[in-house]
């Protein structure tokens, strides 16, 4: 067995999933369903950041168990002094943490949709998930059914953490469900004018945190915060949808 196959192994076995996590950091903080859409925006950041400071701890025991078993067996050499142990070690403690930062990043894409999905259970919005219309989405409001009856008076949303990867294809999928409104949320604070401009000629809405709508997309309408997502945009389509239920 190598030093990369016990460090996976022993990383499935003591960290918990991505589903853990969440759950674990929805559980820990006490969420008043009443004041959800007051500030959406708030309690999605929040979870984000309460999973992630779990994240932090659950990785660092983690990794502490992983390292004390490497040393056992003869994966790494102890040494008396940490710089000695360090350069004896360096290829294989390489590997460890850049594969922890592998792991990182496939978390966080997943943590934010978990949460996503999360409040708009609390405010019982019904929605289907994974559905595919012409292209993949993650929601379509209503339902998948209603969609069918009358696709113009669904909404349709992407969650996206980040826009650094095939944006363009999820444009294309999205714009190709020709729904009444089309969303794409993201948490994203690193958007280009011109992605929100090519947005904005398909129609698609992008929905970002409140404080990075005001910092830097003003002067767009296109661009909307999570607050305003939820409190007017999704209420305002309401009457649309409700119809076909």
């Amino acid at each position: 067995m190598s030093f990369m196959r016990l460090q996976k192994e022993l990383r499935t076995k003591f960290m918990p999933s991505g589903n853990e996590l969440a759950k674990l950091s929805q559980k820990s903080f006490t969420i008043d369903k009443l004041k959800i859409e007051e500030d959406f925006n708030f309690y999605l950041k929040h979870l984000l950041k309460l999973e992630f400071e779990i994240y932090k701890k659950k990785e660092k025991e983690c990794s502490t168990k992983i390292i004390k078993e490497a040393i056992k067996k003869g994966f790494l050499k102890d040494r008396r002094s940490f710089s000695s142990s360090f350069k004896q070690n360096y290829d294989e403690l390489w590997e460890f943490f850049l594969s922890i930062s592998q792991s990182r990043k496939t978390r966080a894409g997943g943590s934010f949709e978990k949460h996503v999905k999360y409040l708009f259970e609390l405010l019982h919005y019904p929605f289907d998930t994974q559905t595919v219309l012409n292209g993949k989405v993650d929601y379509v409001i209503p339902s998948e059914d209603a969609f069918k009856k009358n696709r113009t008076s669904c909404v349709v949303i992407s969650i996206k953490r980040t826009l650094r990867e095939r944006w363009r294809q999820v444009i294309g999928e999205l714009t190709s469900t020709n729904a009444g409104k089309i969303y794409i949320l993201t948490a994203d604070e690193e958007i280009s004018y011109p992605k929100v401009e090519e947005m904005k000629s398909h129609n698609v809405n992008l929905v970002v945190w409140d404080e990075y709508k005001i910092d830097k997309f003003q002067q767009y309408f296109n661009v909307l915060g999570f607050n305003q997502f939820i409190q007017i945009d999704l209420p305002s389509s309401r009457k649309m949808w409700e119809r076909l239920l």
